[in-house]
C-alpha cells in the first residue's frame, strides 16, 4: 500500500512542476545589433545632392562674369574737362589740373586721358565725336553750391552717378565709374550707335565736293542767261 501511495505521489510531482524546456523566458527575446552593419549605406540621390550643393557653393565664390562692353587689352578713352555751367574760375581750374593728374595715373584699368579746352560743349555733345568712352566734367546741378564731377558714359549715352569734388583725387574713380557702366550693361541698357569719326582726307573730299558744286552751279547759271533769249517790245506812242 506504502509503494502505492509513493508511487502515485510522485508522479503527481512530476506532473505538476514545469519541465525545463517548457520554461517561458524572461527579458527580451531579441537584441538589435547597433554595429557597422546596419549603418544606412548613402544612396546615390543623397551624394548627388552633396555634390550640387558642394558645386553650388564653389560658384557662389566665383566674381561675377565681365561684362561684354568692358574693353580687352586696349585702355579707356576719357576727357576730362569744365561743364558749360562752370565759368573756369581759378578754384575751377585747380580742381580740373587734379582731375587730369588722377585720371591720367588711374589704378586698376588703362587709361588714355585728354583734357578739353575751356569753354568745351557738354558732356553729350563731346561723346557725338565718337573719340571717348567716358566724359568726366566740373560743373554744378542745382540745389549744391560747390562744384561737382558730371561723369557721362559715352559708350552708353547716358548720365552717371554725380561725384563730389573729392572725388576728383581718387585713384580708382575711373575703375569705379567703368563698374557702374557695367551695372547698367548687366540691367540691359544698350550700346549706342556710335558714328566713326571722319578723318583729315574724309572732310577735305566733302569740302572739296561742295565747293564744286557750287561752283558749277554759278557757271551754269551764268551760262543760261547767256544764252537766254531776249524780246524787247517798242511801243510807239500816238
Amino acid at each position: 500500500m506504502m509503494r502505492l501511495l509513493l508511487a502515485g505521489f510522485l508522479s503527481t510531482g512530476m506532473a505538476l512542476g514545469p519541465a525545463p524546456a517548457q520554461r517561458a523566458v524572461e527579458g527580451p527575446t531579441s537584441v538589435e545589433w547597433t554595429g557597422a552593419d546596419d549603418v544606412p549605406e548613402t544612396t546615390p540621390e543623397t551624394t548627388k545632392g552633396s555634390e550640387d550643393e558642394g558645386e553650388r557653393g564653389a560658384e557662389g565664390q566665383r566674381p561675377p562674369p565681365p561684362s561684354a562692353a568692358r574693353p580687352g587689352n586696349r585702355t579707356l578713352r576719357v576727357a576730362v574737362g569744365l561743364d558749360p555751367s562752370a565759368p573756369g574760375t581759378k578754384a575751377e581750374r585747380s580742381l580740373l589740373a587734379t582731375l587730369s593728374g588722377t585720371v591720367k595715373a588711374s589704378e586698376a584699368i588703362g587709361v588714355d586721358a585728354r583734357r578739353l579746352r575751356i569753354g568745351a560743349p557738354s558732356a553729350r555733345e563731346v561723346c557725338r565725336d565718337g573719340r571717348d568712352d567716358l566724359v568726366v566734367m566740373i560743373g554744378y546741378v542745382p540745389q549744391r553750391e560747390e562744384a561737382v564731377l558730371l561723369p557721362y558714359d559715352c559708350v552708353l549715352d547716358v548720365p552717371l552717378a554725380v561725384r563730389s569734388s573729392g572725388a576728383a583725387d581718387e585713384a580708382v574713380l575711373v575703375a569705379t565709374l567703368w563698374d557702374e557702366h557695367d551695372a547698367l550693361v548687366r540691367d540691359g541698357v544698350q550700346e549706342r550707335r556710335r558714328r566713326g569719326r571722319l578723318g583729315p582726307k574724309a572732310r577735305a573730299g566733302i569740302v572739296a565736293g561742295v565747293v564744286v558744286l557750287v561752283v558749277g552751279a554759278a557757271v551754269g547759271l551764268l551760262v543760261a542767261n547767256a544764252l537766254r533769249d531776249e524780246t524787247v517790245v517798242l511801243k510807239v506812242g500816238p
